[in-house]
């Protein structure tokens, strides 16, 4: 039980689980399971356990926070075809996946949770008319009748938040708000640190979170006007900050021709705010293609 080696494809070897890319799937102690794991992933480990979570969600979700140490949780979900968990393994991952998965599985089984002979949108019995069928990825099956409902009710929901109105306006104000802290922590950083470019990464972020906070989609036109309003105001920041300490243009220009090393914060400074807004714009647009992705699409009978 020691081995060191105990690798992905021990572990579904040791557990009758079939192996894919960087995953396995199958079923453990009664469940549906697909675990996923790679090095540089993010997350790095996902662990999926399939169950009816109808009237139980709020149950479920409490046990994961209460236990959230034990399991070593670093995200966690309870989703309509079961639980998902994320937990941060650094050793002996596929010997932790099993206690993981062995204390999950004893908590569903101890409360009645439905296993692999179940449906897990409605709960009931699998009978003749049982699929088997991916969502997400994951492979289950599920009465016929479900998996059309739940694919029906996907593509609704992707139509009402195609319907619903962008509220631009409303977003940018978010925007503003963000951008606006970000040039107060630009202001702060340059007088204490000499170092203003951490500010743009606080106005994109915070940013493109304020713009959905206030109501805004998450489309292509926040993510290009998140990041150009966070670069231009903490630009306009950085050189209000150099005004201010120098006291004019004109010393300004100065120091950058005579001051070697006045020249070099400068020039890091202008560098890093560019490249703080473009890592904090690639993350806004991964975020917006994710939430484009539509859920029906990740949905099939398998074949």
């Amino acid at each position: 039980m020691e081995n060191k080696s105990y690798k992905l494809k021990d572990f579904a070897a040791a557990h009758s689980l079939t192996q894919g890319k960087k995953c396995c799937y199958g079923t453990y102690k009664g469940y549906r399971v697909h675990v996923k794991y790679s090095a540089l992933g993010n997350p790095a480990c996902l662990i999926t356990v399939v169950t009816d979570t109808d009237g139980k969600k709020e149950a479920l979700e409490k046990y994961l926070e209460k236990h959230k140490k034990e399991l070593k949780l670093s995200a966690y979900g309870v989703v309509g075809i079961g639980l998902m968990v994320s937990p941060q393994l650094y050793m002996n991952v596929f010997r932790q996946v099993e206690e993981i998965l062995d204390k999950i599985v004893a908590y569903l089984k101890k409360n009645g949770f439905a296993g692999a002979e179940h449906c897990p949108y409605c709960g009931g019995e699998l009978d003749g008319t049982a699929v088997e069928m991916l969502e997400s990825g994951i492979p289950f099956a599920a009465h016929s009748a479900c998996y059309d409902r739940a694919y029906a009710g996907a593509k609704e929901k992707e139509a009402a938040e195609r319907a619903m109105p962008d509220n631009k306006l409303a977003g940018l104000g978010g925007a503003l708000c963000g951008a606006l802290v970000g040039v107060a922590a630009s202001a702060v950083l340059f007088f204490l640190w000499n170092f203003a470019a951490l500010g743009a990464a606080v106005a994109v972020f915070l940013g493109g979170w304020l713009y959905e906070k206030f109501g805004g989609k998450n489309i292509p036109f926040k993510v290009v006007s998140v990041a150009l309003m966070a670069l231009i105001l903490t630009l306009v920041a950085y050189f209000v900050c150099l005004l201010v300490q120098a006291g004019g243009f004109g010393a300004i220009g100065e120091k950058l021709v005579a001051d070697g090393k006045y020249r070099q914060g400068f020039i890091l400074n202008l560098v890093f705010l560019f490249v703080f807004d473009a890592i904090g714009t690639m993350y806004a647009v991964f975020s917006c293609l994710r939430s484009r992705k539509k859920i029906s699409a990740n949905m099939s009978r398998a074949e």
